[in-house]
């Protein structure tokens, strides 16, 4: 064979120039689907970054807000977490009073079906309880009890804001004013009241409210000398004025309001005060609110609005009261802080909040069903409000958490009140509550002036020879005091009109009140109401100075005690004391890690989860409150 023979079959010219063809287009074929890919993986790319960086640029309310505040971010960094928290406190409310009150709000709306499963806004978020005890006694009281949620610690009956051994603690508003978060408190009661004051000043008493008043705006009378309150809506105005002001109580001439307003912040008062705040008072006057159009604008932050002397007036009397008194329900000014701090341009880190519903104690204090219950109601009202907030304000950026609790329970409450040894009766009646026109402290405010009026008017030369007419006086108790215009007792549904036992019940306190008229003087009325908000309940310590405590000349409180035990028998309701208990309270939660408040557990685990969810260094705050 030849060497031909070892050749491969030769290629013809056709298939040569179609091999080369073949071979020439390959490598450029290849590269293309390589640059291809790399040129659409790099749009990938440039897709992703625009996407990250239009879905930040397009916050332009954000940016403008990060710039006006100073802050500057790349437009794909992440953006920072606002936390929220909420703490809603009602105070002296026991489990007893919510089952009762669930009860109160259906006989309100005609819902006799007691079997169904209505359930009020607390009661879809039910996650535990705690144990209210304090370090000095196994029954908190307010002081203690509030202490122990923002200082996390156990403190003695009566400590604001200090431990056991008078040092001051540090609490999670001060820890979360450092750290960059907005604070308010928004109370029925006074703001210089134990459970307020616990979260904003240190005393070693709950009655040195004036001082507390001072801590509370910051300056040089703060413990920190800094500002730990951006927002303060409540009553409690008296403390903050002058002695020259008639509605001051204070014992010295600092004007805090005054003060207050050097220091930054914008203040509204809405009662009158005899200076020159009463123009601001005019304002809210006319509009019924301190945050209406005749202000004209919406308060800047610090803010405080000053809503009366002493405590607001009780719900059951708010919507009756006359002019100059046009209050507001708390669901109102709890609207107006969720608003002003979540809207502020200070708002960079998220707020705490805590929302009290004081008068529920009170109320509970004075044995009054249905001034408890109403109270209750307008509690759950504005956790209502507090609830669809946290489900607008939890997202990739913001979390919020809503805890709602007591600080403790008040009276005793027993739903079932055997009234004779005969066998109990298995049932109680709140539908009989229902038409309660006003709170016991009033009515028995009502009773003494009507006695008052009619004395000085015998005594000024009418028949009787100055003695006051029994039958107008049993008259104006069962028509005025038990029926229609007072307790409501008029027909079938609330047990039938005033019995002659009941109004001899009354007559009998007020008679001896007459007998001892010569040796004490009775007071006014107006002078009662005017007052009978400003001081402090049963066992809760207070020192009013004697220009603001109602000094009356007759038993107020032993007529208010029989009206109030007349309407709780009506309803066979008992109460055990008119001071506070040692039950377990029940914890509400609604919103971010919840899973914390779960089970039983202490009263302080409500500040420890503050303090976790927050990052807040409490012990830092205690060194610097405690350096001199």
């Amino acid at each position: 064979m030849g060497l031909d023979a070892k050749l491969p079959h030769p290629i013809s010219a056709s298939h040569s120039s179609e091999l080369h063809r073949h071979v020439e287009t390959l490598p450029l074929h290849r590269y293309t689907k390589r640059r291809a890919a790399k040129d659409f993986l790099k749009g990938i790319a440039i897709a992703l970054l625009l996407l990250i960086f239009l879905s930040h640029s397009s916050k332009s309310f954000d940016y403008a807000h990060d710039l006006a505040s100073g802050v500057w971010r790349w437009p794909w960094s992440p953006r920072p977490i606002k936390t929220n928290i909420i703490l809603m406190i009602s105070d002296g409310y026991g489990p007893a009073s919510v089952t009762f009150t669930r009860h109160f709000h259906q006989a309100l709306n005609n819902d006799t079906d007691f079997s169904s499963l209505f359930q009020l806004p607390l009661d879809t978020i039910m996650v535990g309880t705690h144990r209210s005890r304090s370090s000095s006694s196994l029954i908190t009281d307010s002081a203690a009890g509030a202490t122990a949620f923002s200082c996390a610690k156990k403190s003695y009956n009566g400590a604001i804001g200090v431990t056991p051994d008078g040092k001051a603690c540090g609490t999670v508003f001060e820890a979360a004013k450092r750290k960059g978060l907005l604070t308010g408190v928004v109370v029925t009661s006074r703001l210089t009241d134990a459970t307020p004051a616990a979260f904003i000043s240190h005393a070693a008493s709950r009655a040195e409210e004036p001082l507390i008043a001072s801590q509370m705006i910051g300056g040089d009378k703060n413990p920190l000398g800094e500002r730990t309150l951006d927002l303060a809506i409540g009553g409690g105005g008296c403390a903050f004025l002058p002695k020259s002001s008639s509605v001051s109580c204070r014992q010295d001439d600092e004007d805090t309001v005054k003060h207050a307003r050097q220091l930054g912040w914008e203040v509204r008062v809405a009662f009158p005060t005899n200076t020159s705040l009463d123009q601001s008072f005019e304002q809210s006057r006319i509009d019924g609110d301190v945050f209406g159009i005749q202000s004209k604008s919406e308060p800047q932050l610090p803010f405080m609005a000053l809503l009366s002397p002493g405590n607001t007036p009780y719900e059951i009397d708010r919507v009756n009261i006359p002019a100059p008194l046009p209050l507001k329900p708390l669901s109102h000014y709890a609207r107006k802080a969720l608003d002003l701090l979540s809207n502020s341009k200070q708002n960079q880190k998220g707020f705490i909040l805590m929302i009290e519903g004081s008068q529920i104690d009170l109320c509970a204090h004075n044995n009054d069903p249905a001034c408890h219950a109403r109270e209750a109601l307008a509690y759950h009202d504005t956790i209502d409000l507090v609830k669809k907030f946290v489900e607008q304000h939890t997202s990739k950026t913001e979390r919020t958490l809503l805890i709602s609790t007591s600080d403790h329970e008040t009276g005793g409450v027993t739903l079932g009140r055997q009234l004779s040894e005969d066998y109990p009766n298995y049932a109680y009646y709140p539908e009989r509550l229902l038409n309660a026109k006003h709170s016991t402290p009033i009515l028995t405010a009502v009773l003494i002036d009507f006695v008052r009026n009619e004395r000085e008017r015998m005594q000024g030369g009418g028949d009787g020879g100055g003695k006051v007419s029994e039958s107008l006086v049993r008259d104006f108790i069962r028509e005025k005091i038990l029926g229609g215009s007072g307790l409501g007792f008029e027909g079938d549904g609330q047990g039938g009109k005033p019995t002659a036992e009941e109004v001899e019940k009354v007559w009998k306190v007020v008679k001896q009140e007459l007998v001892n008229s010569d040796r004490m003087q009775l007071v006014w009325a107006s002078e009662y109401l005017k007052h009978s908000h400003s001081t402090s309940h049963h066992g809760e310590a207070s020192r009013q100075p004697a220009s603001m405590a109602p000094v009356p000349g007759v038993n107020l409180d032993g007529i208010r005690r029989v009206i109030s035990d007349i309407a709780a028998r009506r309803a066979e309701i008992g109460f055990s004391t008119s001071g506070h208990t040692g039950i377990d309270i029940n914890v509400y939660a609604h919103g971010a890690e919840v899973h914390r408040l779960v089970g039983n557990q202490d009263n302080t685990n409500i500040g420890v989860v503050i303090r976790d969810i927050l990052d807040l260094d409490l012990d830092a705050v205690t060194r610097d409150l405690n350096r001199n």
